[in-house]
């Protein structure tokens, strides 16, 4: 195990006998910023014995098995900065990883994700891979691969508790702070691939061996609360080499990348759709920022209060 003192960040990885973990361990041990925390959903594969703590086994779904682990070791929202939340088909560039966790420390980042490389499986082409960004800034991000801040991660346990298929999440991971203009972003710097095809994970078996109901979480949730990003946005970025871009030229350069990418890419009639809509949105949505999502008033009495800690 790393000493704590010097790795303030951590990965909790669900895996499966075809998880692709190992390729991220090829990053040299002295040269990671960030600790792994493997936990398998598969209990034949109880002998993983390649992270840096004691497997966890727990036959559940990413998210309620997270909030089950973090229960029963609470320090760890003391101890690390950030959490990453990886599915285990994901393939990062070298020492990728640990270029994530200091790009959201350094950008003062609540949420986050590494951007998709346009070869992907992308279920949102506001995802993909934009080159001349560093990255750029959101009311979105998926469940794929998130990063979270720990200090964040205390006020969204509640959530995933309550809605643990993770159906619906994203619709309001990026707004349930106080003021969460600049909070969340795509990280372009270190892109990643995503290897599986759509909606093909064990966790669909999960769902039905649970008697999970992901699209009642996903309702649920969006009648919970007023204000929900309609659509996915971004609002501005920084570029390769610093610069801040507002958010007039941040989505003329995301949308015209992704009309050259378009035809690369597996849904090309989506990413074309979603590229011009973004050069639309100069005109119609120019000063767009997030702002804190209202609860509802006889929503669910499950909803947790939001936080209105400001920074």
């Amino acid at each position: 195990m790393s000493d704590a003192k010097d790795v303030r960040n951590l990965i909790f990885a669900r895996v499966g006998r075809l998880s692709l973990h190992r390729n991220w361990l090829l990053d040299p041990k002295e040269s990671r910023n960030w600790d792994l925390q493997l936990s398998t959903y598969d209990e034949q594969q109880a002998d993983l014995d390649d992270g840096d703590f004691p497997l966890s086994v727990d036959t559940g779904t990413k998210w309620d098995s997270a909030c089950r682990y973090l229960r029963a070791n609470p320090d760890l929202l003391d101890r690390y900065d950030y959490i990453m939340f990886p599915d285990d088909d994901l393939l990062f560039e070298p020492n990728g990883i640990s270029d994530l966790f200091e790009i959201m420390a350094s950008h003062d980042l609540d949420i986050g994700q590494p951007s998709l490389l346009p070869s992907s499986h992308i279920s949102y082409p506001v995802t993909t891979h934009c080159p001349t960004f560093k990255l750029r800034y959101g009311n979105y991000v998926e469940p794929m691969c998130p990063i979270i801040r720990t200090d964040y991660l205390r006020t969204l346990l509640p959530v995933l508790d309550r809605w643990p298929t993770g159906w619906g999440q994203d619709d309001i991971w990026t707004m349930m702070m106080a003021k969460p203009a600049y909070r969340a972003a795509f990280i372009d710097a270190s892109p990643i691939l995503h290897t599986r095809p759509l909606y093909t994970g064990a966790v669909y078996k999960t769902f039905e061996r649970l008697g999970m109901n992901p699209e009642g979480d996903l309702n649920e949730i969006r009648s919970s609360f007023r204000g929900l990003p309609q659509p996915k946005l971004i609002y501005g970025g920084i570029s390769r080499s610093g610069r801040k871009i507002g958010g007039i030229e941040a989505n003329i350069r995301n949308g015209l990348h992704l009309l050259r990418v378009a035809s690369s890419m597996r849904m090309p009639h989506n990413a074309r759709r979603v590229g011009n809509g973004m050069l639309l949105r100069t005109v119609t949505q120019f000063g767009y920022r997030p702002v804190q999502l209202e609860k509802i008033v006889g929503s669910s009495p499950a909803v947790p209060v939001l936080s209105t800690t400001t920074r």
